[in-house]
């Protein structure tokens, strides 16, 4: 090899590990990502105190028979009844709801039922609307967004967008790194659909609101106190809590919060707590 070509050769290589050896020194960008996609965000359900139900669907198209079970999916038209004669125009946008009457008939840990009355009801939610025609004899609005079939009796709010936070990907946290105590904390108070167990992508119920400073984009780490060990009859023993999960706030309400768990290290259960990040 020539003197001038084995130089270049060595430059370069010399070159090419300085920028390698820079590269690895700087520190990775943390990785942004959302919390939720736009059917979880707006498919949790909620707990709230009363819902006002002066708006229900009384109907809809292609219901000759007046038919009580019938259903109504994006794209079709529902028949809006209003209780109490409001002001209602073209384009207004409503979301659906209904009581979700059998949701926690199972309870998942003692004190689930007086945990959830605390806060609320829970509602579920159906789907979105969007008014298309004011006339003498009724109103009429188009099913633009269905979670499921909406149905004859089911109510009507204003709409509130509910924009889906971004949250940073961290490494797991420490399992048992201590309480702080000066933080904000809750617990669990339910799951939705009520499961027993659960994991990442699960939306849970938080027993902290607006009340509490809750905001959407909240983090929470989700931790598992365990009972006493018995040593004998005046003997027993206390353990570490051990953090089990993450999970964001996705909306808020007055005493409760929408909340995805978008990280589970081990499995995670209603009535677990949970610290502010």
């Amino acid at each position: 090899m020539r003197p001038v070509a084995f130089a270049s050769a060595v430059a370069f290589l010399i070159f090419s590990a300085a920028i390698a050896k820079a590269q690895e020194a700087q520190p990775a960008s943390p990785i942004s990502t959302s919390a939720a996609s736009y059917s979880q965000a707006y498919c949790t359900g909620f707990v709230d105190e009363n819902v006002p139900d002066n708006l229900t669907i009384s109907g809809g198209a292609d219901n000759d028979i007046h038919s009580a079970v019938r259903q109504f999916v994006q794209g079709e038209s529902i028949f809006i009844s209003e209780r109490n004669n409001g002001e209602i125009a073209v384009g207004a946008e409503y979301s659906v709801v209904r009581p979700a009457k059998a949701l926690f008939e199972t309870t998942r840990y003692q004190g689930e039922g007086w945990d959830m009355a605390k806060l609320g009801k829970p509602y579920e939610d159906v789907a979105q609307v969007k008014v298309t025609h004011v006339t003498p004899a009724g109103v009429v609005a188009r099913v633009t967004f269905s979670c499921e079939a909406a149905v004859p009796g089911d109510i009507l709010v204003p709409f509130q967008p509910r924009p889906v936070p971004e949250y940073n990907v961290t490494a797991p946290l420490d399992h048992f790194s201590p309480l702080d105590q000066g933080k904000t904390h809750g617990r669990i108070a339910a799951s939705r659909n009520n499961f027993g167990f659960f994991g990442a992508g699960t939306v849970v119920y938080l027993n902290l609101g607006n009340q509490s400073g809750v905001q959407p984009g909240k983090r929470f780490r989700i931790y598992q106190v365990l009972a006493p060990e018995n040593f004998g009859t005046f003997s027993s023993k206390r353990t570490p809590p051990e953090v089990v999960g993450e999970a964001v706030v996705l909306s808020v309400q007055s005493k409760s919060s929408v909340a995805m768990v978008v990280s589970s290290y081990r499995e995670i259960s209603s009535g677990d707590l949970v610290e502010a990040e």
